[in-house]
């Protein structure tokens, strides 16, 4: 009986999906796949040859050259299909202009395609950078350098994803070199080389984002109000910085307890969850909520909004929160 029953339902069940399918406008269409169209990297108008490169009338380098460049900067007017799909290492067919033979083809390194441009920067290398002596991983020597701050006088630009972050730098023994695709490091730094005084409660970040990455209170280490040495400071206002015993560390004077907070022995009722802060200053980083209920707050301070800000014992330490009236 049980089977008959499920075969019946099933036979129903059928029946209604072929009369809706049936029931359809005629211009109606069951949703299929999303398709991104991809969208290939434009050969860039412009290409800084490194070294000699021969140049051919036609796109074969069994023939016999018609001329060679030496370095420089040269204007694209075509590519072969699909260049943009070659392999690290292929080579690249591509026709330039040229101001005594017309258009010519030059085989060219796949990791080379790309334009040299001027900058005047400071790099922070956060870890040890090899050294290459053109843009193009293809060219790493032996040499690196041990973490500090370089000066960059040019940039790759380069439709090779992996051939971003590639900077030529000032090095005192081997002249300019290049970083290639290196991401462990910070641009556009600003020099301090200066004293700095902190007058509050800091937080100690050993590297340049470690704000971001705390899980916990207990990761947050603050170190007293001291003087030190400000090194650079990053377009964020991201310092770094040497402390008298000669430690190297980064901070941000708006990761501190505020100047100027008063003593206070105020109780007071959080009628609505309340968001626990580190600092008042930032919005982040920030540890749970407390639910309503009264607390003592031990300090107080104002924002530049006027704002009340207290500084409360919690199961967290020792947090800020604001109240709701």
């Amino acid at each position: 009986m049980n089977m008959k029953r499920n075969r019946h339902v099933y036979v129903v069940f059928v029946f209604i999906l072929v009369n809706f399918i049936v029931s359809l406008p005629a211009n109606a269409a069951l949703p299929g796949p999303i398709i991104r169209k991809f969208n290939p990297p434009t050969l860039p108008p412009v290409i800084t040859l490194f070294e000699q490169t021969p140049l051919y009338s036609t796109p074969d380098d069994s023939l016999n050259p018609t001329a060679e460049l030496s370095p420089q900067d040269v204007v694209t007017t075509d590519v072969e299909q699909a260049w943009y799909a070659k392999q690290r290492g292929d080579k690249v067919w591509i026709k330039i202009k040229t101001t005594w033979a017309g258009d010519l083809w030059m085989h060219l390194d796949s990791d080379k395609i790309g334009v040299v441009k001027p900058i005047d920067t400071n790099i922070v290398l956060l870890w040890s950078a090899a050294l290459y002596t053109q843009p193009s991983l293809s060219t790493m020597t032996d040499a690196d350098l041990a973490p500090q701050t370089v000066h960059a006088n040019a940039i790759f630009e380069s439709p090779a994803s992996y051939l971003a972050n590639s900077y030529r730098i000032e090095t005192s023994w081997l002249g300019d070199m290049w970083i290639v695709s290196n991401p462990h490091i910070l641009t556009d730094m600003e020099v301090i080389n200066q004293d700095m005084d902190l007058q509050t409660d800091t937080l100690y970040m050993e590297d340049y984002d470690t704000a971001n990455r705390l899980q916990r209170p207990s990761d947050a280490k603050l170190i007293p109000p001291q003087k030190v040495f400000a090194l650079e400071k990053t377009q964020y206002g991201i310092y770094h910085v040497r402390s008298q015993d000669g430690d190297t560390f980064w901070i941000n004077p708006d990761y501190a307890q505020p100047f100027g907070a008063e003593k206070t022995n105020e109780s007071f009722d959080l009628k609505v969850e309340t968001i626990l802060h580190l600092f008042p200053t930032m919005p982040f980083p920030t540890f749970g909520v407390l639910t309503p209920q009264k607390v003592t707050a031990f300090e107080k301070w104002t924002d530049p909004q006027g704002k009340w800000w207290y500084h409360i014992h919690t199961w967290a330490g020792d947090m800020w929160v604001q109240s709701d009236g």
